[in-house]
């Protein structure tokens, strides 16, 4: 599906989505620049070993799950595809919800997603 269609669809169906902060990396400005951009839409941030598509042995990373929005989605925009949220540059692993359940998951540096 092309990313354009992917954002679309998760605006009319999904109510929350979450990205993916892994501790070992240093994230470059623009990964900063959008969780600057992103903020206003931050619901909640947990330190986890898991999130859709991936379970960590050893380590954590911060999962911040954001509410969509026309705004949030159009940040979203600033990628030109699902795998591009690829740490240092970005944080990763795009995931959609709604009502806390898995819509749509993403692993970035497999180029692997699906919708759940």
């Amino acid at each position: 599906m092309e990313y354009q269609s992917l954002l679309a669809r998760a605006f009319n169906e999904a109510d929350e989505f979450s990205l993916v902060w892994r501790e070992e990396f240093k994230f470059q400005q623009s990964a900063l620049s959008i969780d600057l951009k992103l903020s206003p839409f931050l619901i909640s941030e947990q330190k986890t070993s898991s999130w859709p598509g991936t379970d960590l042995f050893g380590g954590f990373a911060t999962l911040k799950k954001y509410s969509v929005s026309r705004e949030s989605i159009a940040l979203l925009n600033e990628v030109k595809s699902v795998y591009e949220w690829l740490a240092p540059k970005y944080p990763e692993d795009l995931a959609f919800y709604k009502n806390s359940k898995v819509l749509f998951w993403s692993i970035a540096h497999e180029s692997e997603a699906d919708f759940a």
